[in-house]
């Protein structure tokens, strides 16, 4: 067209029919081009917005996986490749069913790839790992607020570690190992469990010796006060670990 333009008699330009037919030809490549730029633009909007909607779905893929290598730490055995994952990743996503709500898909598939993986991995852990596994996904979920529980650091440290202190005496060595005495001292530092040693000493043993006994303790609601720990679920379970680390 420059060339046509630039070659055209300045005379007979308005007459050069030609050169006017591929002035409108540009005119309107460059108005479908404008619009094919503005539909471009919207659309990559659409997409820079659904990635962000959907960017938890990977993060709650690539954090499972994640759980997944470190299990080798367990059990040398215990060995899981990428192609592997994907495959499953996929399938929960393909079984998700679909939403009008980005939010719900979003939830679903998280949802969906959880248990998937997580059904799929039980399957080739030894019964005693499993706990293990669920623990890990479990407290992961917890602290990135996708499952949410209240508890402090020192609680959760304290669940993990189980610490001791050994400068008390044990006044319950009819029923209490030394172990668990010991621990509850370390126990009774953490806020709201300042009193609770005092408790099973002198306020109600016999009762706190019968839920020691239970074949489920966890099940069983605590005496005293203690009872208002069904309301607190994980804060309840520093009481098992320290009593009944067997459960």
């Amino acid at each position: 067209m420059l060339e046509n333009l630039s070659e055209a008699d300045p005379a007979t330009i308005v007459s050069n029919v030609k050169l006017i037919e591929s002035l409108e030809d540009t005119k309107k490549a460059s108005v479908e081009i404008a619009k094919q730029q503005a539909v471009a633009k919207e659309t990559e909007i659409i997409i820079n917005n659904l990635r962000e909607i959907y960017r938890r779905v990977a993060a709650e893929g690539a954090m499972i996986y994640f759980l997944l290598i470190v299990l080798n730490n367990v059990n040398h055995m215990y060995q899981y490749s990428l192609e592997s994952f994907q495959t499953f990743f996929f399938k929960a996503i393909e079984k998700t069913a679909a939403f009008d709500e980005e939010e719900q898909r979003v939830l679903a598939l998280r949802e969906s790839i959880r248990m998937t993986i997580y059904q799929w991995v039980s399957r080739g852990l030894f019964e005693k790992h499993k706990q293990i596994f669920r623990c890990q996904l479990t407290f992961r979920l917890m602290q990135k607020k996708i499952v949410h529980v209240e508890y402090t650091d020192k609680e959760m440290l304290f669940l993990l570690q189980a610490p001791s202190k050994t400068e008390v005496v044990n006044p319950l060595k009819d029923w209490l190992p030394d172990g668990a005495w010991y621990t509850m001292q370390k126990l009774i530092e953490i806020e709201g469990f300042e009193g609770f040693a005092a408790d099973v000493v002198g306020g109600a043993p016999t009762r706190f010796k019968d839920w020691y006994n239970e074949l489920q303790p966890e099940d069983i609601k605590l005496p005293l006060d203690w009872k208002s720990l069904e309301q607190r679920q994980f804060q309840k379970l520093l009481v098992v670990r320290v009593l009944r680390p067997d459960r």
